[in-house]
């Protein structure tokens, strides 16, 4: 899954949305068109983005669960 991030418009900073979006290449194609209202972290505004104003990152990390142990 890939973060979907816009561009907060007072600091320009990246706004995490934390929305993951699952890319599919020929479904892209047929998103319908959405809005989202978004609290930016970086300038405490809500910011109104469209889905196509925003851009979809690299995917996040695998978080580590469990507890640590050595391999054997």
């Amino acid at each position: 899954m890939n973060p979907l991030v816009f561009r907060c418009p007072q600091t320009g900073d990246p706004v995490d949305t934390g929305l993951d979006i699952h890319i599919h290449r020929p479904s892209l194609q047929r998103v319908q068109p959405i809005t989202l209202l978004v609290h930016c972290p970086h300038c405490g505004s809500r910011h109104i983005w469209k889905l196509a104003d925003g851009w979809i990152r690299e995917p996040r990390a695998a978080r580590r669960t469990g507890e640590w142990r050595p391999l054997s």
